[in-house]
């Protein structure tokens, strides 16, 4: 652990949230299947009326679903879908190529990212960001990557992502109806350094705050090692039964 690291451990705060970020079960998966239909349907009313049912990639290895639960009535505020290129290439790889330092790389795109409006909506997007980080640096993973429609590229934007390609340039995406997003990546490993440099609001929360309620214990290795291989096999039959309910 660098040294910057080990201060930022000793000096940790802890900080309780009402609400609690998980890898998702199949019970909540109604939950987040109602928030992305009703967040989709705003803006894309095609798509969003084919996200009122769970996808295949909700239950695929190399993918993961997060859930933000009000700890009041369990309601979902918040969710995201990571898809790791470990099993297929990302989904925005079938709507563009990608530059050649992505290649040979462990990368995770984001996903159905959908917040519930409210007036914590901002504290569980942060949170979920941070999940999602914790993920990334738990999976050893060398990119983060994302495409956002105007004008939530603005977010990625906010958290110092940059664009794959020519500045603020627009690919229509395949899975997400053909409109237009910019694509962008982020590296976890360089977060903690690169937002202490510019001061960025959410490094206090991400590196130097403890949050109990952030439990990615559930998640699936991405790698296959001789540690984890007997874990990796075991989740295939359970992923396969739960698609297999839905359908």
């Amino acid at each position: 652990m660098a040294l910057v690291e080990r201060i930022q451990a000793a000096v940790a705060r802890t900080e309780i949230l009402p609400f609690k970020i998980e890898v998702a079960s199949e019970a909540q998966m109604e939950g987040v299947v109602q928030l992305r239909a009703a967040s989709y349907g705003k803006h894309l009313p095609e798509l969003g009326s084919k996200l009122r049912e769970a996808e295949a990639a909700d239950f695929e290895l190399g993918c993961e679903v997060l859930v933000a639960t009000s700890k009041l009535d369990g309601s979902v505020l918040g969710t995201l879908r990571t898809h790791a290129n470990v099993m297929a290439p990302l989904p925005l790889e079938a709507s563009m190529t990608l530059p050649e330092k992505f290649d040979d790389t462990l990368m995770v795109e984001t996903t159905r990212l959908c917040i519930k409006g409210s007036s914590q909506g901002s504290l569980v997007r942060s949170a979920l960001f941070k999940a999602l980080h914790q993920y990334c640096m738990e999976q050893g993973v060398n990119w983060m990557l994302a495409a956002g429609r105007k004008p939530v590229d603005k977010i990625y934007d906010w958290l110092l992502f940059s664009d794959v390609s020519e500045k603020s340039m627009f690919f229509p995406m395949q899975h997400a109806g053909m409109v237009p997003h910019r694509v962008m990546y982020f590296s976890p490993q360089e977060a903690n350094a690169l937002w202490l440099t510019h001061q960025h609001p959410l490094h206090s929360f991400v590196f130097e705050t403890v949050h109990p309620d952030i439990d990615l214990s559930k998640a699936r290795p991405l790698a296959v090692t001789p540690e984890n291989s007997t874990l990796f096999t075991r989740a295939i039959e359970p992923v396969a039964a739960a698609f297999n309910r839905v359908q």
